[in-house]
């Protein structure tokens, strides 16, 4: 779902930058064409994002940032639907 989103954003971006009005019948893959794009930005964004964990699982940024995490925190959770964590975007 934040994936669709995060795509969804970046053709928007793409479309505005190009000056395409939404009455003109694009393809999307078109517009990619157009502008000429290396790497798309969710590819980079989970490039960071794996990087990063990797920083943090290696235990180079301290043992607080290794707890929040891996999210094993004590307390009670509030009510309603569990958040999103890390584990969940590398499993997806």
């Amino acid at each position: 779902m934040v994936q669709k989103k995060i795509q969804t954003f970046e053709m928007w971006c793409y479309r505005r930058l190009l000056k395409v009005p939404w009455t003109e019948k694009k393809t999307n893959k078109e517009i990619i064409q157009i502008a000429d794009v290396g790497e798309r930005l969710l590819q980079q964004l989970m490039k960071r994002k794996l990087g990063y964990a990797g920083l943090i699982s290696r235990g180079s940024s301290g043992p607080l940032l290794q707890l929040l995490l891996e999210g094993k925190i004590e307390g009670k959770r509030g009510q309603g639907r569990a958040r999103r964590n890390w584990v969940d975007d590398f499993k997806e």
